[in-house]
């Protein structure tokens, strides 16, 4: 099997018993907890329960080739996958830079069926201690793989939410946006201080700050010969 049937493979096999109940932060760091379930090979009615805390640094705009190199521990596939994920989605990514860490906490052998045992957490989690944890599910030997595909998709489903909020906070003001905004800024000053004399030293003051006096500077003087 080639690597990228393999690795679809994995990803057809992850699911996601249970999304925390939170979108990545666009300042600021998100911790999540999450229980990831698997079967182990030729153990029956046997289940093993990892537990750990993906961490999603502050996000800043994304370099093209950032993505490569955005996972921290997981596992000596997680370089290939993220090229692998980078070839096929790229463009899906390009936007916004966050960078995971994993930090695993425990592993151990549950001596119950996966179904029952994601139940029994399922009723843990809904306590306060639980509310953000995630429950997933998937092959025992490529867990950390199916950990990524969890956390690309909370990523993606993060995503608008964050643009919106970096561009509200000018992440993605460029000198022309800029300008524009500067004389929309104007002309409504301009309109203020044809009704109140009391604006004009403040329009004064705005065309210099942004240097477009001279741009505007016949319709300023005609404004204040009125």
């Amino acid at each position: 099997m080639d690597l990228g049937a393999r690795f679809k493979k994995i990803l057809d096999a992850t699911v996601i018993l249970k999304r925390p109940n939170r979108r990545l932060a666009t300042f600021g760091q998100t911790k999540i907890s999450y229980f990831f379930l698997s079967e182990p090979a030729g153990m029956k009615d046997r289940t093993r329960m990892r537990d750990g805390l993906v961490v999603a640094e502050n996000p800043r705009i994304l370099t093209p080739d950032f993505f490569k190199k955005r996972f921290e521990g997981f596992g000596k596939e997680s370089k290939m996958f993220s090229e692998w994920l980078a070839s096929r989605y790229g463009e899906a990514f390009l936007g916004i830079e966050y960078r995971f860490r994993n930090e695993p906490k425990s592993s151990r052998i549950e001596h119950s069926s996966l179904k029952a045992l994601a139940r029994e957490i399922e009723k843990r989690a809904a306590a306060d201690e639980f509310q953000r944890a995630a429950i997933l599910q998937g092959p025992d030997a490529a867990w950390q793989i199916s950990l990524m595909k969890f956390i690309v998709d909370e990523c993606m489903s993060s995503f608008a939410d964050n643009l919106r909020e970096l561009d509200e906070h000018g992440f993605f003001d460029t000198p022309e946006k800029a300008e524009r905004q500067e004389r929309k800024e104007i002309e409504g000053l301009f309109s203020r201080a044809a009704r109140d004399r009391s604006v004009v030293p403040i329009l004064g003051r705005k065309l210099r700050r942004y240097g477009l006096f001279k741009d505007y500077e016949d319709r300023f003087f005609k404004l204040i010969q009125r």
